[in-house]
């Protein structure tokens, strides 16, 4: 079993930030770790002690699988949930230009379709990731009195929370997953096989997985928020590298993360907005519409998912 101090010289190596939640505040193991991590648009965090993350890993092994007849899995079967029935952004997406086939669900449909314990796992994720943006927000030049409607009140229930799964096929001739940045406020990944990158000035650089940690992404709206404070937040640009086919003793590729994006009510949230210091919130853009913009040129095959 890895150890906190096998982990610290794992992110060393690599050059990124390590963090831990330790009572509502970020502690990075490093000097001036938190400064770095705005600047990679990035950290991993460790996992919250007691977190089962079990049934997270079932589904992102099983959610593609057909239903069996005549036996009742509740991990398997879920092709059949469609955004017809869902709405826009939701339910099973099989991708032709990605190896990748995806099942994205809001909160407001988790105790409707999760298994019981898969909704225990969400609603963790969830609070742990909000935890970690409002511990976030602290360090960055942004009044208090401000934060509800600067992130769209993604900080209360009012917010839109997502747990997307991923399942790679590597008997699948195409990229693992496209170039883009995620579109809101931080996701927290769990991942545990390589493949992920991220573009450091122009390069593409591995995020192999450290057990026992997250990786913590920040996204477009902290990036537009914060570009004219003194302290910018960047928003990562990453991708999955094409996953090659192997013997069938190896599992495919999974991964799934907890996503928290601005509420996509208008009357609560009219959009994304940037941060002046000297006279407050500017309106730059409705977020519906940078979220469909952004999430169809991330999965075109001649488009990448950036602004």
């Amino acid at each position: 079993m890895s150890t906190a101090r096998e982990h610290v010289r794992t992110a060393s190596r690599q050059g990124w930030q390590l963090a831990e939640l330790q009572h509502d505040r970020l502690v990075f193991t490093a000097e001036g770790g938190l400064r770095n991590a705005l600047k990679d648009g990035f950290f991993y965090v460790k996992q919250p002690a007691g977190l089962d993350l079990s049934a997270g890993d079932r589904f992102a092994r099983s959610f593609y699988l057909p239903a069996e007849k005549g036996r009742a899995d509740p991990y398997r079967g879920y092709q059949q949930w469609t955004p017809k029935q869902l709405g826009p952004h939701q339910g099973y997406f099989c991708r032709d230009a990605d190896q990748t086939e995806q099942f994205f669900l809001e909160s407001a449909w988790w105790d409707r379709v999760y298994p019981a314990a898969l909704i225990r796992q969400a609603q963790a994720m969830r609070d742990f990731a909000i935890s970690i943006q409002r511990a976030v927000l602290t360090h960055l030049d942004l009044p208090r009195e401000v934060w509800q409607e600067a992130t769209g009140h993604s900080l209360t229930p009012q917010g839109t929370h997502t747990l997307t799964f991923n399942h790679f096929r590597p008997e699948v001739a195409a990229r693992g997953l496209n170039i883009h940045k995620d579109s809101g406020w931080v996701t927290v990944l769990r991942s545990t096989e390589p493949g992920l990158e991220v573009d450091r000035d122009g390069d593409w650089h591995p995020i192999d997985p450290i057990p026992g940690t997250f990786i913590v992404n920040f996204g477009c709206a902290m990036e537009i928020l914060t570009r004219s404070t003194t302290t910018p937040v960047a928003a990562v640009a990453h991708r999955v590298v094409r996953q090659a086919c192997h013997d069938e003793a190896k599992p495919d590729r999974f991964s799934y993360a907890l996503f928290v994006d601005s509420s996509l009510d208008n009357s609560i949230c009219p959009g994304l907005f940037t941060y002046e210091p000297a006279t407050g919130l500017r309106l730059e853009t409705s977020f519906e519409t940078f979220l469909d913009d952004i999430l169809d040129n991330t999965y075109q095959q001649d488009t990448t998912g950036l602004y």
